[in-house]
């Protein structure tokens, strides 16, 4: 026995020790403790603190997608993918001014700081995807030098070969992107795919460089070239999402870029950007952008951007008509006639469709393509001489397509919908309104045809809304509860008590005079109550009359103070009939109906004020009470 409970006692003690030690924590690896040993050892085999780094200045901390640690020299930053690596001086002040390792689109160093092929200079390369890499001499200054430019540099021999090293920043014209180097200079056009270079013999040493096509670089590429943080787009808000198939987005501040492999990356913002989204965007009938908002070429600001549709479409935004769609047969007489600094100027609406005609108004005149006849008209008439034999691209694309001016007609249907008909239908919805609004009224009024009940009693209905009795003092289309229950029966004198205390009180019948009936402890067996016009002796003592409220058939004088809340008695006049916002013409074409100064054609959209100096010429279809009248009838007023 004392064995077997030796044996028990050593078992038992065996096994809590194991359970024990399992149970004990275990000293596990973190990513920041792996950046720690990471950059310790990149440090330490760099000299420690008497290296060129120098002594700690704190500790390790989360630098974007990875670690830093601050030394009194420079920095070292880590990822588990590209190590630890130093970075120093100029180079250092680049990068971090350029948002480091967290904000720009370069990446993690990849190597440590060092030598380059130059004399006297230093680079450090990174890992984004296009490769880039800071460049330092003492003579040129610290440049970055990335993507097709830096494939073109490394082909041609780098900084020991023909272009040397750079001497400032690439710089963006377009779909072109130029950097200078102290030998030549070098440009790439993304849409083309080809170099050109300064001398121009180069050129043909980089006739077979491939450049790949990165959706990322590209975007970062857009944004850079459109003035990067500092610029109209700001910061980013969020990675690249998919669109469609193939395509990408990426939204920032103040706009967005979208991405396919056939467009590249490309800027919108502003009203443009508004506009675009409006009629679907990349995935509309538009297509993704084929280029970065560029300038109108006007005196004024404008802005111009193009997309990927058959009909070649762009959207063209002024100040002083906003963002408008000119495609399809619009775009290439636009074009033809010089386009916003040609004779039409720029344009004023998007195109408008009736039959077989497509219309689009500029500020400089119209133009109409008749697109069963393949013809042009325009105004002024000596424009459509330039336009024969004009090719349109994109014929077969819808003509009106997503345009919210345009109508949706079809050549087949008698029905034509135009414009201008709204000009007789709001009327005749706004009178329709109005006689159903009188109709119901006059019925609701009819409705109340007295207070008895067949039965001999008085009738009296179920609570109000308000937990209130409707009685003869208060009709079921009681004005004073519809026009003034929130603003009376909410506070001050004569206002109801709130819905919840309404809902707690329990309603006794009503007699006509509006006071309770009466009968001892509820009595319900009560005979009827008959009324008489005379119910009181004329000598009774007036001290001990009744005085139950009676119906009395004289006007009763309000108090303004007290007369208010759901019982009050208020009168509603009746509202005063508009004035109609517009006139046809008179028998005189020429006369202005009395109190319709603006003169208004429906042909052309355009409206004259008195004292223009078309004003007397002008021809009146219309008369607008006010310019405001005619503005937002989508008149525009004649220059």
């Amino acid at each position: 026995m004392v064995h077997s409970g030796l044996i028990a006692r050593t078992t038992i003690g065996l096994l809590s020790a194991a359970v024990l030690i399992l149970w004990a924590p275990v000293a596990a690896a973190t990513p920041d403790s792996d950046a720690d040993a990471a950059i310790s050892a990149a440090w330490d085999a760099g000299g420690g603190a008497a290296g060129p780094l120098g002594p700690k200045d704190g500790g390790v901390y989360p630098a974007g997608e990875g670690f830093g640690q601050n030394f009194a020299g420079g920095k070292i930053f880590f990822t588990p993918a590209t190590g630890a690596h130093t970075m120093t001086g100029l180079i250092l002040d680049k990068y971090q001014s350029l948002g480091g390792p967290a904000d720009s689109d370069l990446g993690f160093p990849t190597i440590d700081e060092g030598a380059g092929k130059a004399p006297n200079s230093r680079n450090t390369t990174f890992s984004a995807a296009d490769k880039p890499v800071i460049f330092w001499t003492p003579d040129t200054g610290v440049q970055v030098v990335r993507g097709p430019i830096n494939a073109a540099w490394d082909k041609l021999g780098g900084s020991a070969g023909t272009l040397g090293v750079p001497t400032e920043d690439e710089t963006y014209g377009g779909a072109v992107v130029t950097q200078k180097f102290t030998g030549g200079e070098v440009s790439y056009d993304r849409k083309a795919k080809t170099f050109t270079t300064v001398p121009p013999d180069l050129a043909a040493q980089l006739a077979d460089l491939q450049i790949p096509d990165d959706p990322t670089s590209a975007i970062n590429a857009a944004r850079r070239a459109a003035g990067g943080a500092l610029g109209p787009l700001g910061a980013a808000q969020g990675p690249p999402y998919p669109i469609g198939s193939d395509g990408l987005g990426q939204n920032f501040a103040g706009g967005k870029i979208f991405y396919s492999p056939d467009t590249g990356a490309n800027v919108v913002t502003g009203q443009v950007l508004t506009k675009y989204e409006s009629v679907g965007g990349p995935q509309g009938d538009l297509g993704f952008p084929t280029s970065s908002e560029v300038d109108g070429g006007l005196a004024t600001e404008s802005k111009i951007s193009s997309f990927a549709a058959k009909d070649k479409p762009v959207i063209f935004w002024t100040p002083d008509y906003g963002a408008v769609i000119v495609r399809g047969a619009m775009d290439a007489a636009w074009e033809k006639l010089g386009g916003a600094t040609g004779t039409l100027g720029a344009p004023m609406a998007d195109q408008t469709e009736s039959g077989d005609v497509i219309t689009q108004r500029f500020s400089g005149g119209v133009i109409s393509w008749d697109h069963n006849k393949k013809t042009f008209s325009t105004e002024p008439g000596n424009l459509a001489s330039q336009l024969s034999g004009l090719q349109v691209p994109g014929q077969d694309q819808p003509k009106a397509a997503n345009n919210a001016e345009a109508p949706n007609t079809n050549g087949n249907k008698w029905f034509q919908w135009t414009w201008w008909w709204l000009l007789a239908i709001v009327p005749v919805v706004v009178l329709g309104a109005l006689v159903g609004f009188a109709s119901l009224r006059n019925r609701r009024r009819g409705a109340d045809d007295g207070l008895e009940a067949d039965d001999g009693e008085f009738a009296y209905s179920t609570p109000s809304g308000y937990g209130m009795p409707i009685t003869e003092h208060e009709p079921a289309d009681d004005h004073s509860a519809a026009f003034f229950g929130n603003h009376y029966t909410r506070e001050g004198l004569g206002s109801l008590p709130p819905a919840s205390a309404a809902r707690d009180y329990q309603q006794e019948p009503m007699n006509p005079w509006g006071s309770p009936v009466h009968s001892g402890e509820a009595d319900t067996s009560q005979e009827p109550i008959a009324v008489q016009q005379d119910q009181h002796d004329e000598d009774e003592d007036p001290d001990r009359v009744d005085t139950t409220p009676t119906r009395m058939p004289t006007g009763i004088e309000r108090d303004p103070l007290t007369d208010t809340g759901r019982h009050a008695r208020i009168e509603i006049d009746e509202p005063a009939a508009n004035a109609t916002a517009l006139h046809l013409p008179l028998e005189d074409p020429g006369q202005a109906p009395e109190g319709y100064p603006i003169k208004a054609d429906t042909k052309s959209g355009l409206y004259w004020v008195p004292g223009s100096s078309l004003y007397d010429d002008a021809s009146a279809e219309i008369w607008f009470a006010s310019e405001e009248i005619a503005r937002t009838n989508g008149f525009i007023r004649a220059n």
